[in-house]
C-alpha cells in the first residue's frame, strides 16, 4: 500500500537490519516499514494492539480497518506489520516469473519487499500463520501491482498456513467504525482524574448500576448516572467506549452505535470461568 518517502541504499538497509527491524514477536517486534519511513495512500496511523501491547504502524486507512478486526478477534495471537521478506529469494522468484525486482532508481539497489500483515491465529488444529496483502481494488487493474502480489505469494508457499488479499470489498465498514470508535478509549490512562482510580470507580459503577435499570435508553441511563453517581457531563459516555473497548461490555458492532437507543442493546460480559467462554461479538 505504501509509497516509500525516502530512498533506500544498501547502507540504510543494512542499518534497518542492524536496527532489528522485521524481528521478534509481540511488544517486541518492530516493523521494517514505519509510518515515518512511507508517504502512504490514505492516513498512515500508529495504534496500540490490544494482542501486543506495542504501537502499530498502518500505512494507510484500509490496512488500519484489517488491523481492527484481526486485533478484536479472540483468535488472534499476534500482528506484524510491514514485514520484510528475504531479498534473494525475492530475486529469485522475479527471475523465474521472469519480472523486474522492485528496485530503488536512487539508491540503485533491489528494495527488500514487505508483506503487510501477519497475523498468528490459534484454531482448532493449533496455531497458524496467516499472511494477508492490503490493496484497494482499483489498484489490482495495474500490471505491476499483480506482479509484485504474485511475488508475495509464491514467497509463502510453503512458509504459511494461508496467503490472502484483502481489499475494501472484505471490510465491513459498520463495524471497523465501531472498533475504531471504542478503540480509542482502550485505555483511560493519562486522563485527568479527582483522585488514584477515578477511572476504576466510575467503571465499576457503570456496571453495578446497568443491572439494575429498567428500561429507556443508554442516554437516560448515562443521565442517571450524573444524577446518582456523581459521573460529570461526557463521562458515562467515555466509560461505555472503554467497557465496550475491553470487552467487558457488549454492542452490537454492525450497528450504528447511538445513545437513543434502547438500554437492552448493552450487555455485560460474562466472565469465563473454567470452560465457559466469554460471549463474544467479534
Amino acid at each position: 500500500m505504501a509509497k516509500r518517502r525516502y530512498s533506500f541504499d544498501e547502507e540504510k538497509i543494512s542499518r534497518f537490519m542492524k536496527e532489528g527491524r522485521g524481528k521478534g514477536h509481540g511488544v517486541e517486534y518492530s516493523p521494517w516499514l514505519t509510518v515515518q519511513d512511507v508517504s502512504s495512500i490514505g492516513r498512515a496511523t500508529r495504534i496500540h494492539g490490544r494482542k501486543t501491547g506495542r504501537e502499530h504502524h498502518l500505512l494507510s486507512d484500509i490496512e488500519t480497518a484489517a488491523f481492527l478486526l484481526f486485533d478484536w478477534s479472540e483468535a488472534v495471537t499476534d500482528i506484524r506489520e510491514q514485514y520484510p521478506l528475504d531479498r534473494e529469494e525475492t530475486r529469485r522468484i522475479a527471475a523465474e516469473m521472469r519480472v523486474r525486482h522492485p528496485f530503488d532508481t536512487q539508491g540503485k539497489c533491489d528494495i527488500v519487499m514487505t508483506t503487510d500483515l501477519l497475523v498468528d491465529v490459534q484454531t482448532s488444529n493449533g496455531p497458524q500463520l496467516h499472511v494477508r496483502s492490503v490493496k484497494l481494488a482499483k489498484e489490482l487493474d495495474d500490471r505491476r501491482t499483480l506482479e509484485k502480489l504474485e511475488i508475495d505469494r509464491r514467497y509463502w508457499v510453503g512458509k504459511s498456513d494461508s496467503w490472502g488479499l484483502i481489499t475494501e470489498r472484505d471490510i465491513p465498514t459498520q463495524r471497523v467504525e465501531n472498533l475504531r470508535w471504542l478503540h480509542e478509549m482502550l485505555s483511560l490512562a493519562g486522563m485527568e482524574e479527582a483522585y488514584p482510580g477515578y477511572w476504576s470507580d466510575r467503571c465499576s459503577r457503570f456496571l453495578q448500576c446497568l443491572p439494575h435499570a429498567t428500561g429507556g435508553t443508554i442516554k437516560r441511563f448515562i443521565q442517571q448516572l450524573e444524577s446518582t453517581q456523581g459521573f460529570a457531563a461526557g463521562e458515562g459516555l467515555m466509560v461505555l467506549r472503554h467497557l465496550g473497548a475491553t470487552k467487558q461490555l457488549l454492542i452490537d458492532l454492525d450497528q450504528p452505535f447511538t445513545v437513543n437507543a434502547p438500554l437492552a442493546a448493552l450487555e455485560i460480559a460474562v466472565v469465563p470461568t473454567g470452560n465457559q467462554q466469554t460471549k463474544g461479538v467479534a
